[in-house]
């Protein structure tokens, strides 16, 4: 049994004194990657500040946060995010700024009818401000590729807009970084994507846990879209077969069966400018039930020989256990002791 598939009352003990010691991590820091960090989505539901995020990056000798949207960072105002750079500065911390969606006809877009240019080149301002490099982004989720509008045309939408902010975005000297987002692009469908764009100015956030949302190995969705990243949130999955089609969880890094050390050194050596930033989400479950007829809707065009690569894994897991029900507090505590947990088993990827 996965032992992270669920928690009793002596686990879930454990996790709140884990969250509340919040223990630097006994593992040699010394053979981290010069651009390693957290994704701060990994603990937003911890109630701090951007500068105790920062103050988090410290405590764990960290070079590198990425700030997921606006919310994570406290505000999108000049001042704000000077304050915050001056902070980072200060602590040694590197930052990177991130915002949800860049494509107006996405359900992640609330403004609707209202020009989503604007929203954009707000958060874009921001990363400039803080030194980003790069503006992490997505075009949707899981609803577009099985929404009314054609996938196609939400990636149409998204490159007009793309077009029209082109000059704006780089007379700032940021590069748009779009991630292959939880359900939305294979790293085939996305690849071709940047090439449009223009890859001087748009690159890649690669994530290696959304791919299982697609039915996508993780080392598949890195095959394609490696000339392109720019950063990454490294995740761990496990899948397993099902009699419906597969099921897949993200789990805490290390702990998953979807060879994330071969995806980790692939992601290195193909790589190696790239911010490798850990990223933990462990109480999402996905059923893939690949095989009804209907699932296959926006999938047509899936090779099979990569479809089969990721089924492979499936094939290799052993079902878990239901995902615990949690309280709030539960729940708060649990993503920081996963957090924390998921460096230190990082960590000793890096030192292996």
């Amino acid at each position: 049994m996965h032992r992270r598939g669920f928690l009793n009352t002596s686990l879930l003990a454990a996790a709140l004194a884990a969250a509340n010691t919040s223990p630097a991590s006994p593992v040699e820091t010394g053979k981290d990657p010069a651009r390693f960090g957290l994704d701060l989505w990994s603990v937003r539901s911890q109630g701090w500040n951007a500068f105790q995020y920062v103050d988090h990056a410290v405590e764990h000798k960290l070079r590198v946060i990425q700030f997921a949207d606006a919310n994570t960072l406290g505000s999108l105002e000049p001042d704000h995010a000077r304050r915050v750079k001056a902070y980072a500065d200060e602590k040694g911390v590197l930052l990177e700024m991130g915002m949800g969606t860049i494509c107006p006809t996405s359900s992640g877009w609330r403004g609707k009818k209202e020009p989503i240019e604007p929203w954009i080149l707000r958060h874009v301002e921001a990363a400039r401000l803080l030194g980003s490099p790069i503006l992490r982004c997505l075009m949707g989720g899981a609803k577009e590729r099985k929404s009314d509008i054609p996938l196609a045309k939400h990636t149409e939408a998204m490159l007009a807009t793309l077009r029209n902010i082109r000059s704006r975005v780089t007379d700032m000297g940021v590069k748009m970084a779009i991630e292959n987002h939880s359900g939305d692009y294979q790293g085939r469908e996305l690849a071709p994507i940047v090439e449009e764009a223009g890859k001087d100015w748009v690159g890649v956030i690669f994530d290696s846990g959304n791919p299982i949302w697609t039915i996508e190995d993780p080392m598949v969705a890195l095959e394609h879209l490696a000339p392109y990243v720019v950063s990454s949130h490294l995740r761990d999955s496990y899948v397993w077969t099902t009699e419906e089609g597969v099921a897949a969880r993200w789990v805490v890094f290390g702990e998953g069966n979807v060879g994330i050390r071969g995806v980790l050194n692939a992601l290195l050596e193909r790589c190696p400018n790239a911010s490798v930033l850990l990223e933990t989400i462990t109480v999402r479950h996905n059923d893939l039930k690949v095989k009804r007829p209907e699932f296959w809707k926006g999938y047509e065009d899936v090779p099979a020989n990569e479809f089969m690569r990721f089924y492979a894994l499936a094939e290799k897991g052993n079902a878990q256990p239901p995902l615990p029900q949690l309280t709030k507090e539960q729940m708060v505590a649990r993503q920081l002791a996963d957090s924390n947990q998921g460096l230190v088993n990082v960590r000793r990827m890096f030192s292996a």
